[in-house]
């Protein structure tokens, strides 16, 4: 299944090409979102139960033809939803070199160069956010949802009783982890799939900047407690999904001390923010968390996908998840050998860390840290302009990169949540943007990410102007239907 260094050259180059049009035509200019159906991209990509073989130009052809078409492209500026990274291109060309090497990092032995340069940039970033002690240890992972449940089962398995990776969590104390209300769906999710329950997810009211409140927090504990229920963990955010909102760490690493519980930063998104020296005081507390996970693939701008889990004690990694086989057992003798299988759920794990260290190596640390305030100064422009623009309203001041806002309507028999949930809707049929939706005091209203090193002034003054542009006809729809 090889083919000859003449043809597989031939094959990059024209790869490359295709690289290059999708970055000069789609940056900037054109729709990043082509409203396909289902129907229509099944048809194009379908495949024969007896597939016939294709000359592999011909594949390359027919995806430089249809693949763009049929996707969003979101390294554009234009594109504002959910908190997806722009990548950048030396991780493209880190993607390309890993998948040549195709290296399992399950062991050591198996993937040498891959697991010290994982473990060299699991030290850097903890440095970079101010996490970092010698005892620290963690791996990469797929996305900030496994990194959710592997706290988790971290939090169960060390704050849990003692046999419970014999018997399991049946005839103990229920136990109990503590959030916000505005934590990530994951760790309802993660809850689940370890056998914790949804319902022993304690959601904590927020005060009116989307903070848990630790009063609340430390009353909820007590009255646990007295119903012999056992607390094991509270999980702050430091950067929420919704409006980018950062809970008061110092304050819950505190609760969690009094009441010994283990204390987790959900950073998936804001803890590159950390590294900004005006940012430290949003931060206070996080040095002190028992475990946090962080995305590079979000604003460290490495391409998708790869998150990481880190903790502040090693040991607790490993007797989380170590479990050694006799046919995994080669190589265990050499001392200084790290096989990160045992600090995680995963044998099968690819070499994510080679985009990671090309990124910090290439771009280094203050580009790094002057894109990460570039973004936030873009939300902030943002809001400016839906301040003073009479036709919207900014609904928070943006803590990070994350900023809600509403269009307003102009009639009073459209509300402001119908037109907005529209307005959104259309957003899909337009195509020049792309955003998402989300509810506020359980009202609809506009929300952007801007997490892309791409992105200045002039896009953000060209959101609002397609914005306007739909919302009027969104208000007019409404009224004529």
């Amino acid at each position: 299944m090889d083919f000859s260094k003449r043809t597989f050259r031939n094959l990059v180059n024209q790869s490359n090409k295709m690289i290059e049009s999708w970055y000069s035509q789609k940056i900037r200019g054109e729709k990043i979102y082509e409203n396909k159906t289902p129907s229509e991209i099944k048809k194009v990509f379908s495949l024969e139960e007896k597939n016939k073989q294709c000359k592999p130009e011909d594949v390359l052809s027919h995806l430089d033809n249809n693949l763009l078409k049929y996707s969003n492209f979101n390294p554009s500026p234009n594109y504002y939803g959910y908190i997806t990274g722009s990548g950048n291109q030396i991780g493209i060309i880190g993607e390309f070199l890993k998948s040549a090497l195709n290296q399992n990092n399950l062991k050591w032995h198996s993937a040498p160069a891959n697991t010290e340069i994982e473990k060299i940039c699991i030290d850097w970033i903890s440095k970079f956010i101010g996490y970092y002690n010698k005892k620290n240890a963690g791996v990469f992972v797929s996305g900030g949802s496994v990194a959710n449940l592997m706290n988790i089962a971290i939090i169960r398995k060390i704050k849990g009783h003692n046999s419970i990776n014999k018997d399991g969590i049946y005839g103990s104390k229920t136990m109990r982890i503590y959030v916000s209300t505005e934590s990530h769906s994951s760790i309802d999710k993660a809850m689940d799939i370890l056998g914790l329950g949804i319902n022993n997810l304690v959601k904590i009211e927020v005060d009116n900047e989307f903070k848990l409140q630790p009063k609340l927090l430390r009353e909820k504990i007590r009255e646990d407690l007295n119903k012999n229920l056992l607390p094991i963990g509270v999980i702050g955010t430091a950067g929420t999904t919704n409006t980018g909102s950062i809970d008061p760490l110092d304050a819950i690493s505190k609760i969690c001390e009094d009441f010994n519980l283990w204390f987790m930063v959900d950073a998936a998104y804001g803890g590159p923010a950390a590294s900004l020296s005006s940012y430290k005081k949003k931060f206070k507390g996080l040095d002190k968390a028992d475990s946090i996970l962080i995305n590079p693939h979000k604003w460290l701008f490495v391409p998708f996908e790869v998150a990481c889990v880190i903790v502040k004690n090693k040991d607790h990694l490993k007797k989380t998840f170590s479990l050694i086989p006799e046919y995994l057992q080669g190589g265990t003798e050499i001392e200084e050998r790290d096989d990160l299988m045992n600090y995680s759920i995963q044998l099968s794990k690819d070499f994510k860390a080679l985009k990671v260290w090309m990124t910090i190596k290439t771009f280094g640390y203050s580009k790094i840290k002057r894109s990460i305030n570039n973004d936030i100064d873009m939300a902030r422009y943002a809001y400016e302009i839906a301040k003073k623009d009479p036709l919207f309203q900014p609904l928070h001041y943006p803590e990070l990169s994350i900023l809600c806002f509403k269009y307003l309507s102009n009639s009073p028999k459209v509300s402001d949540s119908l037109l907005n949930k529209k307005i959104t809707d259309m957003v899909e049929e337009d195509g020049r943007i792309f955003l998402s939706g989300t509810k506020i005091n359980n009202e609809n209203v506009l929300r952007i990410n801007c997490v892309n090193h791409r992105r200045e002034r002039q896009d953000i003054d060209f959101l609002f102007k397609v914005l306007r542009d739909i919302a009027k006809i969104a208000e007019e729809k409404i009224k004529n239907h």
